[in-house]
Formats: structure tokens, sequence, C-alpha cells
């Protein structure tokens, strides 16, 4: 988390800062603090990105915040695709070294943001879109704020607001933890006049590969969120295979770490588990999969392969040799699995697919056509 101290000696992104930062800052420049109170209103109730146009705030403050070199984030907006479904929507975003992507996901009542925390990742899973980028860099708090920002604006053409966040886009949060965890922090904030996006703890939730460091240290940290790990395999040989991370934290790890996650925080983790044709889909992965979660209290989350390239126009790839399983098959492993666990087992069905609704598949399409025009043709967003 950013010092007061240390936010006018550097570069810094407003957008990124909780309230006592923000009045620290204003203290630092000379001002109330209660002029915090009013920036941080303008940044994220109001979504002002221009210090200019925060008319409430004193010339001098304003140009002191500039001088300081301080800025508020804002992410242009490459491309954005929604779903002829109508249950998802996909916006592609420049930042710095690369281009991140963000899904607004809609299931009922609930307005689910995916949201990235890196350009790329560094963990190279094998049936992964983002893997194939490779890492690039890792996202400022006020950047990740800012996906969420511009994905309530775009549910408030609707009437909506978003209810919930999975940090399930691309990149691996917990090798982002400083900044992932301030920008939740400031996601969560809703006392009094300086309410930010509030949304609660209940209805956030980090995924990871399984970082192990990252994950014992969100057990001991005070934020309370849901902890959401990718499993993807019920053997390690499989595991190894499909995500290299397990040579270094094996599944056996990962389940100490998701025992001590709950009782700390009587939080329940969900595993999540991708069905690959052949691979991770038999009957005999089901009810592995029952017996290692049995005595942990968990919920499972089936989700089955999304390939590369859905959208009209082009081509689906799958990366090696992943496929996703014939519908019958699908069906048989969740039935084998909830008659062999009492722990709650959901289906997640891809709600994007005609708009390439996984992680790293839009900015992978882009990429592939920016390659096939000439280089004086832009790709405009």
């Amino acid at each position: 988390m950013p010092s007061a101290t240390s936010t006018t000696s550097a570069l810094v992104d407003l957008k990124g800062l909780l309230p006592e930062q923000l009045r620290a800052l204003a203290i630092d420049l000379g001002e109330p603090a209660y002029r915090g109170d009013q920036l941080f209103t303008w940044i994220q109730q109001q979504g002002e990105c221009s210090l200019a146009a925060m008319t409430n705030l004193p010339k001098r403050f304003r140009e002191g915040l500039m001088a300081a070199g301080a800025s508020v984030s804002h992410l242009q907006l490459l491309e954005r695709r929604d779903s002829a479904t109508g249950m998802a929507v996909k916006f592609l975003f420049e930042a710095e070294a690369g281009q991140i992507e963000s899904v607004l996901i809609v299931d009922g009542d609930r307005r689910t943001a995916c949201l990235s925390s890196q350009v790329g990742c560094a963990l190279d899973c094998k049936f992964c879109a983002t893997g194939r980028m490779g890492f690039k860099r890792n996202l400022g708090a006020g950047q990740i704020v800012d996906q969420l920002l511009q994905l309530h604006a775009a549910a408030a053409e609707h009437g909506d607001r978003v209810t919930n966040i999975v940090m399930m886009g691309m990149g691996e949060p917990l090798l982002n933890y400083d900044e992932v965890t301030q920008a939740l922090r400031i996601i969560r904030h809703g006392d009094g006049p300086t309410a930010g996006p509030a949304v609660g703890g209940r209805r956030i939730t980090i995924s990871t590969a399984g970082y192990l460091p990252g994950i014992l240290r969100l057990t001991e940290d005070d934020l309370n969120v849901g902890l959401a790990i990718s499993l993807n395999a019920t053997t390690d040989a499989i595991r190894e295979r499909l995500m290299p991370i397990n040579r270094k934290w094996p599944i056996a790890d990962l389940l100490r770490a998701a025992r001590g996650y709950f009782e700390r925080k009587g939080r329940r983790v969900t595993f999540e588990y991708v069905l690959m044709d052949g691979v991770t889909d038999s009957d005999e992965d089901a009810t592995r999969l029952a017996v290692l979660t049995r005595s942990l209290p968990c919920k499972i989350n089936i989700i089955p392969y999304n390939e590369l390239g859905a959208s009209p126009g082009v081509e689906a790839v799958a990366f090696e040799d992943f496929r996703r399983p014939p519908k019958s098959r699908i069906e048989a492993f969740v039935r084998r699995l909830r008659e062999s666990t009492g722990h709650t087992v959901t289906l997640r069905e891809s709600r994007g697919s005609d708009i390439g609704a996984a992680c790293g598949q839009l900015y992978r399409q882009q990429e592939t056509r920016t390659r096939e025009q000439p280089a004086s043709v832009g790709v405009a967003g």
C-alpha cells in the first residue's frame, strides 16, 4: 500500500489510493484533509478522470497534484463485444506494455465483473490463451479499479450495477498481491460520504492457479474475500502437464492450504475444474475429485473448456490437443461427481462463447488480425 509520505515524491495514480491516503496527500500539499475525501468522491463515485474538471477543489490544489506527478488512470477501450445472448460483454483495453481484457457476465440478478490483474501471465498454463502472451507487467491498483468502473458504466446502460467481482481475468492475481489487494480495499470501501464502488467482500473472489505463498499470505490478511483455486486435474502427473506451477506446489499442498483458509476465514474455498476432452473428463476423474475434496469444506465449479475463436469469422483453435468434451460427456462427469460428493457442484457454461469470452481470447484474435493487416492500417477500437 502506498504511504502518505511517498505520494508526492513519485508519480502516483489517484484512482489507486484509499480515502485515508488521499487525505494524507491533501495535508502534504497544504490542504485540509477533507479535500482527500472530495478527490475520492470525484474519482470513485462520479468517475471523473480529469483533475481540471474537479471544480470544487481549489485551483492551487489541482495544480499542486499535477506538479507532484499525480494523475487519474483511465484505460483506453480498444474493442467491446456484446454477446448475442445478452449474457456477456467483453472489453479489450490498452495498458502499458500490452492489452488486457475484462468481462461483464449476466446471471439472473447478478452482474459479475471479471477483472485482469496483469498484462499477460508468467505461469504458462498449457490450455490458457493468456499464457501464450507471456508476462508483460503487473497492473496498478488504479488500473484494476478502472476496469470495474468502466464495466459498471456499461451495466448502468441497462439500469444495472456490478454486484460481484472475480479476479479471474488475465494474469495470476496473487503474483501481483499488493496492487490487487489495494484495489479490492478501494472497491470494498462503502462508508459514509466517501463510499466507493462498495462491493462487499462476500461478493468478491480471487482466483489463483495455485501460487501457494500468495494463498498463505491471503489467509493471514484481514481482507475478507473468497478464494478460488484452479485445480483442473485430479493427479499431479496430469496437472503438471497442464499447469507447470504444480511441479512446485502439488495438489496435496493446495488442499492443505484450502483447509487452512477455511479454518482461518470460515469461508469455503471454490475449486475450479476445467473439463478437457480425453484429458480431465473421465468418470475416474470425477470419482477422484470427489475423494480429494471429501473431507474439505468447499464448492466445485465445473467449466467445459472454451476453445479459442468461437466468434464469427474467426477459426476455432484448441491449444495442443485440448478440446471441449461433447455434451453427453460433460453431463456424465457432472452426474458422477454429484453422486460421489456432498459438496455444491456447479456447471459453469460459457455465457460469451460467441465473443471469445475466455481470458486472452479477444487479445489473441485482435493480435492475429493486426498481423494480417498492412502496417499502415490501424486497428481502431
